[in-house]
Order: structure tokens, then sequence, then C-alpha cells
């Protein structure tokens, strides 16, 4: 069995979250809303609360959407989701950031990207663990607690790390 492990963003503008709509020719998630990231180099994943892992983030953030350090504040990590598929772990470590004002929108070849309501993203297609987390944020946006988001099969649950 394999594990990937990955580490992305949802970057926010007042009331809207800069998402991405995969591309169909993707592997994974093809065709589904996500946030901005990728893989995280081995060395990364030693300490998730450490530097190395929010440099990691920024890395994805600046490759995927040509957004630099200075344009986000309040980069923080906030869950850490963990599922297993038939052949794979998979661990993505999501942060939350903000920006201080609305980009345009970037191109990208993983997908494209879009600026959404906060009110808008309930119904759009998600992974479970994107789903699950991006829906507890905006029902908890005052937290700065760290969460684990699991999930086996169809069902995930969320607690507090």
């Amino acid at each position: 069995m394999k594990t990937r492990i990955t580490a992305g963003a949802f970057l926010t503008c007042g009331e809207k979250i800069l998402l991405m709509k995969r591309g169909l020719h993707k592997k994974l998630g093809p065709g589904k809303w996500a946030g901005i990231g990728g893989h995280i180099e081995l060395t990364d994943i030693k300490d998730p609360r450490a530097l190395k892992l929010k440099k990691t983030c920024l890395r994805e953030i600046k490759e995927e959407a040509g957004i630099k350090k200075t344009e986000i504040q309040k980069l923080r990590l906030r869950y850490i989701a963990i599922n297993q598929t038939e052949n794979e772990i998979r661990i993505h470590y999501h942060h939350i950031g903000e920006l201080q004002r609305e980009i345009p929108l970037p191109k990208c070849s993983e997908g494209e990207f879009y600026w959404k309501y906060k009110s808008e993203i309930a119904d759009l297609p998600m992974s479970i663990t994107v789903k699950e987390a991006i829906s507890h944020w905006i029902n908890n946006p005052n937290s700065d607690s760290i969460y684990l988001v699991a999930v086996n099969g169809d069902i995930a649950a969320i607690s507090e790390l």
C-alpha cells in the first residue's frame, strides 16, 4: 500500500473562497472542486506544525495560482485529513489563509480557478475530506484549533487535536 501526502490551502477574500475545479484529465478527483495544493516532500512531514510544511503550502500556492507569500495573511494549518482508498493512504494538510484583495483568476494546468461565495459551495462536487473540512471551517470560522478529518468509506468524523 502506498501513502500520498499533500498540502494545500483555502484562500479567502471577504465572503469568497478561491477554489479550483480540477481538470477532467487529473487522476485524483477529476472534475471535483478543491483548494490549492499538491504533493509535499518527505523532509517536510516530520512536524506538521513546522515552518517547512507551511513553506510547502506556500510553494504550491505560488506554483498553481501565482500568488506570492506577501499577498497571503494569517495562513495557518486547520485540518489534517486522512482517507484510505483501495491501494493508498492519503494524508492532506489543509491550511486557511486570507487575501487582501480578490486576485484575477489565474491559469493553471491542474484545472480552473473560480471565486465562490461561501454560501455557494455546499452542493459542489468535492472529495469527502475536502467537503467535511470546508464545511466544518465555514461553520466554525473563529476557531484556531487544528482538527483531524478521518474518513472510512463514505463516513467522515472530525475531532479536535
